[in-house]
């Protein structure tokens, strides 16, 4: 079981720090996450702003957006694939529709299995180029979660030695 991402301090704070994070651990993270901002806002695609469906999906999350810092230019790619992806679902969904009535008007067997066939074909190609998406954006930091991930969850601090050191260390000193 993996654990659960890394919140951005922005958020840790508005929720009033209730995993008692140190000053100097919260001081950290948001310095980290300050250093992956570019300042830059995200834009619609053309292949996204020609398409009513992903346009409105897209006009949505730029609304949602506006207030969230984390949230910048490099997420343009994810935003507008995760756009497109939404006209996929749509577009899917009523092609399921069709062939379901379709399907339900025919009293032709063969005719019924085809449909499904071809239905379970689209649905299973797309499914295929969502997981390899999902991963690729991971891998890449494409997306918010992942750059959240990405940051160290306490700062370096100087290695502290290990009891035995402190023993040794305590032996070689009264030993003087």
């Amino acid at each position: 079981m993996a654990g659960r991402n890394s919140k951005p301090v922005q958020l840790i704070k508005m929720e009033g720090n209730k995993d008692k994070r140190t000053k100097e651990e919260l001081e950290h993270r948001e310095k980290m996450e300050q250093a992956l901002y570019t300042g830059t806002k995200f834009k619609e695609d053309p292949a996204t702003k020609s398409d009513p469906v992903a346009h409105k999906e897209f006009l949505r999350l730029k609304k949602l957006y506006k207030n969230i810092e984390f949230v910048d230019g490099l997420d343009q790619s994810t935003i507008n694939r995760y756009c497109q992806l939404k006209s996929q679902e749509s577009m899917l969904q009523d092609l399921y529709t069709g062939i379901k009535e379709a399907m339900d008007s025919s009293e032709n067997i063969t005719k019924k299995m085809n449909w499904y066939e071809d239905m379970k074909e689209v649905i299973a190609k797309q499914n295929q180029v969502r997981d390899k998406m999902l991963k690729l954006e991971d891998r890449l930091f494409l997306n918010p979660v992942a750059r959240m991930r990405s940051i160290p969850k306490k700062p370096d601090n100087k290695k502290e030695k290990s009891p035995m050191e402190q023993f040794m260390e305590r032996k070689q000193n009264a030993a003087r």
